[in-house]
């Protein structure tokens, strides 16, 4: 992954939004039990990354996807 910061964010209120739009989209056609948790593991790497990861915990972005 890339260490430049992530500069596509406006202010806060913009962050907000998109952050809301790529939840929306991952969620898209879970229901249920299924929905619940895909929103709680992101809800956890968002808190991992605001606080940073505690040592020897996996980055959570380090895939073999594009960008990761």
């Amino acid at each position: 992954m890339s260490e430049q910061p992530y500069l596509d964010f406006a202010d806060v209120n913009d962050a907000g939004t998109k952050l809301r739009a790529a939840m929306a989209y991952l969620l898209k056609g879970a229901t249920g039990h299924a929905r619940d948790v895909i929103a709680l593991e992101i809800m956890e790497i968002l808190r991992q990354v605001a606080h940073g990861s505690p040592p020897g915990q996996p980055d959570p972005f380090a895939d073999e996807l594009p960008g990761g």
